[in-house]
């Protein structure tokens, strides 16, 4: 009886815990979060192999590994694993370039300087559905989506 419960626990926690992959060549995003099954990939194609077999909660892309083109890699993403949340983690990102990667897919965005200091509560939150960004952000965005209905 004890070793059926051990074992549906540890099913439990295992069903609990939240895939995150993080894209990174440059080694910024270096996190160990609890309650986390953290993957880390350099390689933005091996990143998507992995990304299409596993379905992640949650995809964290450093905007300086591909800099211009994350906001095609992001849609890309969010082509092949529709339930990942994808933040961009950056530094010093304008607000058009994060708002085009809003609208291309990603669910948040956070600065690179503070990303251990709000990584845990970054990752529930997208993990629940929620999105990552500034009330002001959302003020622009819903700008821009005001813009596009005219």
């Amino acid at each position: 009886m004890g070793t059926l419960l051990f074992y549906q626990a540890i099913k439990l926690i295992i069903e609990k815990m939240i895939n995150v992959y993080i894209i990174d060549n440059l080694n910024e995003i270096g996190l160990n979060l609890a309650g986390a099954n953290t993957v880390c990939f350099d390689d933005e194609i091996k990143a998507l192999n992995a990304i299409e077999q596993v379905q992640p909660s949650v995809v964290l892309i450093n905007h300086g590994l591909l800099k211009e083109e994350t906001t095609e890699y992001i849609k890309v993403i969010a082509a092949i694993s529709p339930n990942s949340n994808i933040v961009i983690i950056g530094d010093g990102l304008g607000d058009a370039n994060i708002l085009s990667c809003l609208i291309a897919g990603a669910k948040g965005y956070q600065e690179l300087g503070q990303i251990n200091e709000y990584a845990e509560r970054l990752i529930k939150v997208v993990d629940a559905g929620e999105a990552w960004i500034t009330r002001r952000m959302v003020s622009t965005l819903l700008d821009a989506l005001r813009g596009q209905m005219q």
